[in-house]
């Protein structure tokens, strides 16, 4: 069976009245996450794969339908995607998400922007170069 689990390399993320907000410093891009997002999130912080996900949310919600899994899977695959997940051999079985205040299941959704990323690809403290000035933007790309 193959996993994933969080990239943090170049990740950094909080979660904010019960939404996941990430941004990737490699690539300049952020991310609002909302729904169950947040639940898939913490289980996706230890190597773990789309079917055990999928096994814990029918623990905390039974009447998942095959449209909530189906929008759990797109949201793993928009995760891999945008460079967020690598590949991990699965270790335990996680836990039944918290669902304390998620009284019913709300498919995931990830908002992607790009519009700040100019600004946080800038590196002022290490992109110097004395005959360049300071600091060097980088050239945008998909990597």
């Amino acid at each position: 069976m193959s996993g994933f689990v969080l990239d943090e390399t170049n990740l950094s993320s909080e979660i904010f009245d019960g939404e996941v907000g990430a941004v990737n410093f490699a690539t300049g891009k952020y991310y609002g996450m909302k729904g169950s997002a947040r639940l898939i999130w913490d289980m996706l912080r230890e190597p773990v794969s789309a079917d055990m996900i999928e096994a814990a949310l029918k623990a905390s919600y039974p009447d998942l339908d095959d449209g909530d899994i189906a929008s759990v899977r797109d949201f793993l695959g928009q995760l891999g995607r945008e460079g967020i997940l690598l590949s991990a051999a699965p270790a335990a079985t996680p836990a039944p998400p918290d669902i304390s205040g998620h009284a019913s299941f709300v498919r995931p959704e990830l908002e992607i922007h790009s519009d700040l990323q100019e600004l946080i690809l800038l590196d002022p403290i290490h992109d110097v170069d004395p005959g360049g000035g300071w600091p060097l933007r980088r050239e945008l790309g998909d990597g």
